[in-house]
């Protein structure tokens, strides 16, 4: 496997960890604002769903500007403590009251599988605009914040598995997740791959681990992450 050509490491203090992180993501939403009325962000589940609940509500942004979707969700239903968009719901909502409900992009999780993932891909693509859909930006979401587990795996891209291969569309879904619940929809590296920017945040020992056999051409699917002409960037806590 390729090592991506170029990216940065941010080695931060637990107490710096949230505050740094949120205020990378504003410096990025202004330039899309002030660029194009709109800031599209990908967020994934786990740990980050705190960082963002506990470091959002202190930016100074547009909320009504902010598009938010999911790098990846679990096909269960909304009020099951493993749906990430139930997560949110409960967990960054509440601190948000500028932010437009509506403009958090779910999936409808009453969908079988292939639809489901079908149904997500065309709310993705309604993001851009009809005149942006004959450009070479569409498709290029301004940043992902994606996570990484301990078997390197990103969104719901587990290692040895056939979704790493999907190219033909911008999200697809498995029903044999090694990690449950089994059935989830995922972006694919299709669409992960043209973002602007892409961060990648994680915090413990084991992070440092991935990185460091990334760094050394191991294949996880982590380290397909790669987005050429953007800026990628992983941010770690001092757990070394």
């Amino acid at each position: 496997m390729a090592v991506p050509a170029k990216f940065l490491v941010t080695q931060l203090s637990d107490e710096n960890y949230n505050s740094y992180l949120c205020e990378k993501i504003q410096e990025i939403a202004n330039e899309a604002i002030s660029s194009r009325g709109v800031f599209l962000l990908g967020v994934s589940g786990g740990s980050i769903i705190s960082i963002l609940a506990e470091g959002l509500p202190k930016l100074n942004t547009d909320w009504t500007a902010w598009k938010i979707f999911l790098c990846d969700e679990r096909l269960v239903p909304e009020d099951d403590s493993e749906s990430t968009y139930g997560q949110y719901k409960i967990k960054l909502f509440p601190t948000l009251a500028s932010f437009p409900e509506a403009n958090f992009v779910a999936a409808d999780c009453s969908l079988a599988g292939v639809e489901a993932a079908k149904d997500y891909e065309a709310k993705l693509r309604a993001l851009w605009t009809e005149e942006e859909k004959n450009s070479p930006s569409y498709g290029m979401a301004d940043c992902l914040l994606l996570g990484v587990g301990p078997d390197g795996h990103t969104c719901s891209l587990f290692p040895n598995h056939a979704a790493l291969s999907v190219g033909d569309c911008w999200v697809t879904n498995i029903e044999d997740s090694p990690k449950p619940p089994p059935a989830r929809i995922t972006l694919t590296y299709t669409f992960i791959n043209k973002a602007t920017n892409i961060l990648i945040a994680g915090k413990g020992k084991e992070k440092w681990d991935i990185l460091e056999k990334v760094q050394n051409g191991q294949d996880f699917p982590i380290g397909r992450v790669d987005n050429p002409g953007g800026h990628l960037e992983w941010i770690l806590n001092d757990a070394k």
